[in-house]
């Protein structure tokens, strides 16, 4: 077998063995939901259902109700949640919280939710204030549910030891055609 065929199936099988698979997550959009109303993110056998309230001009509360409720910080899109077990969880609520708009980085605050084992992510896009009535306003935003039974939000990296791996069945081949040329 010439040594091209052996490098492309030497790169395939890596390719394989260790591309990450992608996070099975559901995507939707919400709004704009006025308050006092349950927002329900997901999809007809599995759903979370929070509560939220307006705080003021683009703030608001979100209320885990059924669920687990906690705020991943520094986040500005759902990969970087990451292992979303890994953050502080309440079953009460958390806020007051951003829309886009008051975000340094033009991004709503993320939340994570957490009920039976599942996780879903939700991202708040704007707050809209009614400016007299502090109970009145709106709230928009987009979500994530993830379907494939873990609380990763982004795929995983490879381990340093498939990188070795790699560099090995390179370094054997690259001895085998030098054995083979001369």
């Amino acid at each position: 077998m010439p040594i091209r065929h052996l490098l492309a199936a030497s790169a395939t099988a890596f390719a394989l063995a260790t591309s990450p698979v992608q996070a099975e997550l559901l995507s939707g959009d919400t709004g704009p939901v006025d308050e006092p109303m349950l927002i329900y993110i997901g999809m007809d056998s599995f759903n979370f259902e929070f509560g939220w309230s307006v705080n003021t001009f683009d703030r608001a509360y979100l209320y885990g109700r059924w669920n687990e409720i906690a705020v991943a910080p520094g986040v500005s899109t759902v990969e970087q949640i990451g292992d979303a077990s890994l953050l502080s969880f309440t079953t009460l609520f958390v806020g007051p919280l951003c829309d886009a708009a008051c975000a340094a980085n033009g991004v709503g605050d993320f939340i994570v939710l957490r009920r039976d084992g599942a996780y879903g992510a939700f991202r708040i896009d704007d707050v809209v204030y009614d400016g007299f009535d502090p109970t009145l306003g709106t709230l928009s935003g987009t979500w994530w549910i993830q379907l494939d039974g873990t609380s990763q939000f982004a795929p995983p990296v490879p381990e340093p030891a498939s990188w070795a791996m790699l560099l090995g069945g390179v370094a054997l081949i690259g001895a085998t055609a030098r054995r083979r040329m001369s």
